[in-house]
């Protein structure tokens, strides 16, 4: 899109063409007067759909035609799809019937004949009659934003939501400063900033300015309409007039140049939880008028790079909370291993010189800590809830597991061979133990256990045992941590419930004379047993 103003002339004749040239800086002149550019009339016609450098008639702000031009049929077809509002002006060479209706083919906002192009100002002070023309007909300030080029920032748009969406945390700075690369590119943009609060500043944490420039943090009050960026409203600065406002006058321009017009900005918040987190700026120095449906899609712009940093500092803050639980586990962890060894040590000094009836419940108290502990520490580690799967016998790691129970009274049945599943052994057999530990808290040390697969075709097992079964109060949140009825630490299903859903698999309990675990391994990353 050509987003600078343009004055082009078609036609093949080199005198007018130099004399549209003149006119232009003679109408204009100054820091602000539109690029021009001329093209033949075969050069048009032979135009590529996709050229743009050669369709100049597309993103103009005015045309001036020679009448022997828009005579040839070619021509005028292409005349025909100039954009509606641009004004045409035809040179027209012979004042003849024939030459006027060969220039209403373009549809003229104006024609000069030839004639009046020849007489000399009487003043010299007195602007050329084209250049007149030209101030008359012509706002360079016009500069189009149209349905494709509303459709290209949006494609441009689409493909940095995509990219900003999965990116990982060391490439948010990377990908944030290239998705505004190819925006401003695609925007026609000088500069796009990204400044990020920092306390009662902001700072210019991301900047794309291909020719430089200086940035510095900014309090919000040096923002234009802070109050506005305050409320999360967009702040708009055009410096182009539109068509309805009125021309800007010889002194009026020569003040804006001397003291330095300011660029065309469009200045959109970034908001995350209903937080000013930051400002994007965009800018240019070329005459540039915002209209509403730009300056949405930069909003929408903004909003995923706030959405992206914000969830970007959510996932830091989670892994520093992360590392410091770890952290705090380990220290603990170490901390009463220590004096639990020195227990135990005691414990098998004294096993030989007292009866076992007499210290076993402080061995099952030591036993106990130490699961606790192990249960701690792997609630505490980040995504390490199950390491490698193999192929795994449950029955066999069932029956390992239940050689740890200190239940010399609980009975466990296996009621039919379950087969493999694919499965990390230490964690199954780490499931195994803390339901069979849930039923002899509940059942009594008296509990009978019994293991299964599941009646369906689908591959799973049962665990069923004879004790009370669920409590209604709590068949909702039973795997959530810290919930239980036996007076225990509730953590020992919540673990169950984490192995399942590392594995891929799907648990429910039911009541059956007493409490039922059904665990299905039907899922795209388990293996049905054989």
């Amino acid at each position: 899109m050509h987003r600078r103003s343009v004055v082009t002339f078609v036609g093949d004749d080199p005198g007018v063409r130099d004399r549209v040239g003149r006119a232009i800086e003679s109408a204009w002149g100054g820091s602000r007067v539109p690029d021009y550019r001329d093209v033949g009339p075969a050069e048009l016609v032979g135009a590529r759909a996709d050229d743009t450098e050669l369709l100049p008639l597309t993103d103009v702000c005015g045309i001036v035609a020679t009448g022997r031009a828009v005579a040839d049929d070619a021509v005028a077809e292409k005349f025909s799809a100039t954009p509606a509002g641009v004004p045409v002006i035809v040179v027209l060479e012979e004042t003849t019937a024939d030459g006027f209706r060969s220039a209403l083919r373009a549809d003229p906002s104006d024609v000069v004949t030839k004639a009046e192009l020849d007489v000399e100002p009487e003043d010299a002070g007195d602007a050329d009659v084209l250049a007149q023309r030209l101030a008359e007909q012509v706002s360079p300030g016009r500069l189009r934003f149209g349905a494709d080029d509303a459709d290209r920032l949006r494609e441009v748009l689409l493909d940095a939501g995509s990219t900003l969406m999965s990116t990982r945390t060391d490439e948010v700075d990377t990908k944030i400063t290239w998705t505004m690369a190819n925006v401003g590119e695609h925007a026609e943009a000088d500069r796009i900033i990204c400044y990020l609060r920092d306390g009662d500043t902001f700072d210019p944490r991301y900047v794309w300015c291909p020719d430089g420039c200086d940035t510095a943090s900014r309090s919000l009050d040096e923002f234009p309409q802070a109050e506005r960026l305050s409320t999360f409203e967009n702040v708009v600065h055009s410096s182009a007039q539109s068509a309805s406002e009125s021309r800007i006058d010889d002194s009026e321009r020569a003040e804006n140049e001397t003291t330095g017009e300011p660029p065309a900005t469009v200045h959109v918040p970034l908001v995350a939880d209903w937080e000013l987190i930051g400002v994007l700026s965009v800018e240019t120095d070329a005459w540039r008028t915002w209209i509403e449906e730009e300056v949405d899609l930069y909003r929408t712009f903004a909003g995923l790079i706030a959405h992206t940093i914000a969830r970007n500092d959510r996932r830091l803050e989670l892994r520093r909370r992360t590392e410091q639980l770890e952290q705090f586990s380990s220290v603990v962890s170490h901390d009463l291993r220590n004096p639990l060894n020195v227990l135990s040590g005691y414990v098998d000094m004294i096993d030989g010189e007292i009866a076992a009836s007499k210290h076993a419940p402080m061995d099952r108290a030591i036993t106990r800590m130490e699961t606790l502990l192990d249960n701690l520490l792997m609630l505490a580690k980040r995504g390490e809830t199950i390491g490698e799967t193999e192929p795994t016998p449950v029955c066999q790691v069932a029956e390992d597991a239940w050689t740890s129970i200190r239940a010399p009274h609980a009975t466990l049945t296996l009621a039919d061979e379950i087969g493999t599943v694919q499965a990390d052994p230490l964690r199954l057999r780490q499931l195994f133990e803390n339901v069979f530990r849930n039923a002899v808290e509940h059942g009594g040390p008296q509990v009978t256990i019994e293991i299964g697969p599941r009646d369906d075709d689908g591959g799973g097992m049962y665990i069923a045992d004879d004790g009370p079964g669920v409590s209604p109060d709590v068949s909702d949140s039973l795997f959530d941590s810290g919930i239980s009825t036996a007076d225990s630490s509730g953590i020992g299903l919540a673990i169950v419930s984490r192995i399942v859903d590392a594995h891929g698999w799907d648990v429910d309990v039911t009541n059956d004379d007493g409490a039922v675990f059904d665990i299905s391994f039907e899922t795209p990353t388990a293996v049905k047993p054989t």
